[in-house]
């Protein structure tokens, strides 16, 4: 990226540097100067996907530090996992902004060039676009009109910090069953945030269940992203719960119908991983079992079975199941479990939808 001679840690203690004195600077507003605009710029805030404003902040900083380098031509020239995860990500921590892991790369992974064909590919090809007109303009500009859009980008970005501040909630512990398993059936129904509201709870459910009885089981993968697939990540499932001396059960958490795409990959996945285990554990709504599937007469709780290959795919409806976990538990393992669901809220890297839900369900449901 640069004929400097320096090390990666200087380089990126040197983007550090940049982003840390452009976030103190406290007398910039977001005011976009021509050619940028706020048109080009806000809809990359309103998306669900944060990659698209995460790709553009780590082009615009590997670009102050190194004038010649030209994301349309080489993105990867300015190594942007190590630029984004590293100096980028730590001073978005240190002031509470929030970020993804890896943000540039769940959109432009193994990407040469940002430009149109990298746009026509994406998911949200729309907002890409914004991304590379951004670009066009981050390349054409003086180095003085490149320092006056990143200090309003930057401040756009302090906003968002702003924001997770406001929807902070802080509430008196909970043991009612009923209250808490309502809200965790209106989270899963109202604000899904793509499959992440139901792994989150589920998986806290059994982190906190499993402390609540002392036992010693291990349960990891829910606070995974869920655009993690399986096969990029060598999970096995979404959850993995370690039980009796090293035995594992596979789960499946999903809001979304389980479509043969998905079995195919679950299955390839659980083979990779381990493949003595003859189980997985879907926990899902009742309409989200494919159709082919159809009752047979387990009751409520087992909403389908159906063997693929070496594997039994066991449906459970996550209604039941999480209301029967939340009964189940000691008054104190029921507080634990709704102080760890606020610390989740609450935390910067949550969306945005899921605090404001969060929030107007407490103010809606006075407990």
């Amino acid at each position: 990226m640069t004929e400097k001679k320096m090390t990666a840690s200087g380089r990126n203690e040197a983007v550090y540097k940049i982003l840390k004195l452009l976030l103190s600077d406290e007398k910039t507003v977001t005011t976009f100067n021509k050619p940028f605009s706020s048109d080009l710029v806000e809809p990359l805030f309103q998306t669900p996907i944060w990659g698209h404003r995460e790709i553009v902040l780590t082009i615009i900083l590997a670009r102050l530090f190194e004038p010649k380098f030209k994301a349309s031509q080489d993105f990867y020239a300015c190594n942007p996992r190590s630029l984004f995860e590293k100096p980028i990500r730590k001073a978005l921590r240190e002031y509470g902004i929030p970020h993804r892991k890896s943000g540039p790369l769940n959109v432009a992974k193994n990407t040469k060039k940002i430009n149109e064909d990298w746009a026509s590919d994406k998911h949200g090809g729309e907002i890409a676009m914004h991304v590379v007109k951004l670009v066009k303009l981050i390349e054409k500009v003086s180095k003085p009109d490149l320092k006056k859009f990143a200090a309003a980008y930057v401040s756009r970005y302090k906003q968002e910090a702003k924001k997770v501040k406001e929807l902070r909630v802080n509430l008196p512990p909970e043991e009612n069953p009923i209250i808490i398993s309502k809200l965790c059936i209106d989270l899963i129904n109202n604000v899904p945030d793509g499959g992440a509201t139901a792994q989150i709870i589920v998986g806290l459910l059994m982190e906190t269940y499993g402390k609540d009885r002392r036992s010693k089981v291990e349960v990891s993968g829910h606070r995974d992203s869920v655009s993690t697939t399986n096969t990029t990540s060598k999970k096995a499932g979404d959850i993995i719960e370690k039980i009796n001396e090293g035995t594992e059960l596979i789960y499946e958490i999903t809001t979304k119908l389980f479509s043969d795409d998905r079995l195919l990959e679950s299955h390839e996945a659980v083979m990779a991983y381990n493949n003595s285990i003859k189980n997985v554990f879907v926990i899902c709504r009742p309409k989200d079992v494919p159709e082919t599937l159809a009752h047979e007469g387990y009751g409520s709780f087992i909403l389908a079975h159906t063997q693929y290959k070496e594997l039994a795919y066991f449906f459970i409806d996550i209604y039941e199941y999480l209301q029967s976990m939340i009964l189940f538990m000691s008054p104190n393992g029921k507080k634990a479990f709704y102080k760890n669901l606020i610390s989740y809220v609450n935390d910067l890297n949550t969306s945005e939808k899921v605090k404001k839900y969060f929030k107007k369900w407490h103010n809606e449901n006075k407990l």
